[in-house]
């Protein structure tokens, strides 16, 4: 079973996609056709479509996904020390938290920092 703290937790990015999906819906009109799409370092390395900007959201829904698979079932994980039947449920849920507060900052990074050259200009 998953704590209600984790499961509340686990909703923060969501509501962080939410709203820069909103914020994103309402300046799209105003983003030009084409943007610049930078690589590893500052310099523009190309131009794309603006529909590159929601990439970002859905590689973000995707990792939200796989995280919340291993979130929900901490008994499939091979750990490589023993887990004690004691200690099971605080290790359970200290994976869980360590996955949530993962999951909020693969989205804080990936959301707004990847296009916040174009849309919060």
């Amino acid at each position: 079973m998953i704590p209600k703290s984790i499961k509340f937790l686990f909703a923060v990015p969501f509501v962080i996609i939410a709203c820069y999906s909103v914020y994103l819906f309402n300046k799209y009109g105003s983003i030009p056709d084409i943007i610049p799409i930078h690589g590893y370092t500052k310099n523009t390395d190309g131009f794309g479509s603006k529909m590159f900007l929601f990439l970002p959201i859905i590689l973000n829904l995707i990792v939200l996904i796989f995280i919340w698979l291993i979130i929900r079932r901490p008994d499939n994980i091979k750990f490589s020390f023993e887990v004690k039947e004691e200690d099971k449920a605080k290790t359970y849920y200290t994976l869980q938290l360590f996955l949530v507060i993962m999951a909020i900052f693969v989205t804080i990074v990936t959301t707004p920092l990847l296009f916040s050259d174009v849309v919060f200009k």
